[in-house]
């Protein structure tokens, strides 16, 4: 090889391949839209075997950019076909323009990388509204709203003060109907009430489910509840040594007394001490409250004959 054929073969390999040269088109589907509808712009890149594969930059614009697809490259002869469907949408009317976007050709190989631009599309965008429409007036302007927000205040005191007037009001109201409806219907006696209340525990099955603690604190206030009607003491206000107390000056029962004590001091435990009853506890509490409530009940009807009174509920 002479001395000539070498110098011109490294000249051609120190020069960076291109990528061969493209024919690249820009395409709308409308050159006309209404306000939001969406545009679909088509690029299209005919290529050289040497690009492998197309980025186009989309600048920013009047519109907004709703999605981008790139559709699978297509091979005819010596020739690469590759586009991009990308999808735009104006939210606002007038004349504009779209374009030029730059295309970069990727390289195949170590071809030296290019980039071409596609042309110019002009399109319309038109309002929904006709031209007689004149129901959408002119936006108003902006209420300008100071940094402190305490000059707010005063609005929303008058907007506040009217609601706290009429929730006042309606709660009135419906104290008012509660009490029409106690003085209206005479209250359960203490016996017939704890009953009641009895009954509605039982139902809850906390004591198989093992929620003693919970069982316990309402067994208390129910119980303490009958006390209070029954013996005229605010038993709820008090321990259960008090309240056992008071029941000692005001029962004359001993029985009543002991079975009282055993299930408060089962409940102090179980509530305090975080014990866990027996299982067999639980029946002996009933049969402990089924008593009370039976002799209360015999006591009222003996008062009742005493008085010559028919026996009520």
């Amino acid at each position: 090889m002479s001395l000539l054929s070498a110098v011109a073969a490294l000249a051609i390999l120190a020069v960076p391949l291109r990528a061969g040269g493209a024919q690249v088109t820009l395409s709308a589907s409308s050159a006309t839209a209404t306000v939001g509808e969406r545009i679909e712009l088509r690029v299209v890149v005919q290529a050289e075997p040497g690009v492998s594969g197309i980025r186009v930059a989309v600048p920013p614009g009047a519109y907004e950019v709703v999605q981008r697809r790139l559709l699978p490259m297509t091979v005819s002869g010596d020739r690469r076909t590759f586009a991009e469907i990308i999808t735009i949408a104006f939210f606002q009317t007038g004349d504009f323009t779209i374009g030029p976007f730059q295309v970069e050709l990727l390289p195949a190989g170590p071809a030296k990388q290019a980039s071409e631009s596609t042309g110019q599309l002009a399109i319309r965008v038109r309002s929904l509204l006709g031209e007689n429409d004149k129901d959408i007036q002119p936006l108003k302007e902006l209420l300008a709203l100071r940094g402190d927000f305490r000059h707010l205040l005063p609005y929303a005191a008058a907007l506040l003060v009217p609601l706290l007037l009429v929730a006042a009001f309606l709660l009135l109201r419906r104290q008012r109907r509660r009490m029409q409806e106690r003085r209206a219907t005479p209250p359960l006696p203490p016996e017939l009430e704890l009953e009641q209340d009895i009954h509605a525990l039982r139902g809850r099955n906390l004591w198989s489910t093992g929620e003693f603690r919970h069982f316990f604190i309402v067994l208390s206030g129910v119980l303490k509840r009958f006390i209070e009607r029954a013996y005229g003491f605010n038993a709820g206000e008090c321990t259960t040594a008090e309240t056992l107390a008071g029941l000692g000056t005001r029962e004359n029962d001993a029985g009543i007394i002991a079975g009282l004590e055993e299930i408060f001091t089962l409940a102090d435990l179980v509530k305090f001490a975080r014990r866990v009853p027996a299982p067999e506890a639980e029946a002996g509490i009933w049969k402990r409250i089924d008593a009370l409530i039976a002799e209360h009940r015999k006591r009222r009807r003996l008062a009742e004959e005493a008085a010559h009174v028919p026996p009520g509920r």
